[in-house]
C-alpha cells in the first residue's frame, strides 16, 4: 500500500478516507465535494466558488482576493489546467 495520500485532481484536497472520494470510490481522481451525486465533476464556476468561500471563512480575506486565489489554485489542477483565469469576476 502506498504511503502517499491522493489529492483531488480538481481542488487538490487530500483524500484519506473512502467517503472523501467521489461516490466513496477510492479509485476516483476527484473528491466528493467536486462531484455531483452521480460522481460527475461539477462546473468550474462551482469549484471556484466553493474554494473561494472556504478561503473567506478560513483566512478572513475578501471575496475578491479569495476568488483570485481559488482561480490560481485551480489553474494548477489537472482538471482545469490550461483554463484562462477570468479577469474582473
Amino acid at each position: 500500500m502506498s504511503d502517499k495520500c491522493p489529492a483531488c485532481g480538481s481542488c487538490g484536497m487530500p483524500m484519506e478516507r473512502p467517503e472523501q472520494f467521489a461516490l466513496g470510490d477510492p479509485s476516483s481522481i476527484y473528491c466528493s465535494s467536486c462531484t455531483d451525486a452521480n460522481g460527475n465533476l461539477r462546473s468550474y464556476e462551482d469549484i471556484v466558488s466553493m474554494n473561494a468561500q472556504f478561503y473567506v471563512q478560513s483566512q478572513g480575506i475578501t471575496p475578491e482576493a479569495a476568488r483570485r486565489m481559488a482561480q490560481a489554485l485551480l489553474a494548477s489542477m489537472p482538471a482545469w489546467k490550461g483554463r484562462q483565469i477570468e479577469e474582473g469576476r
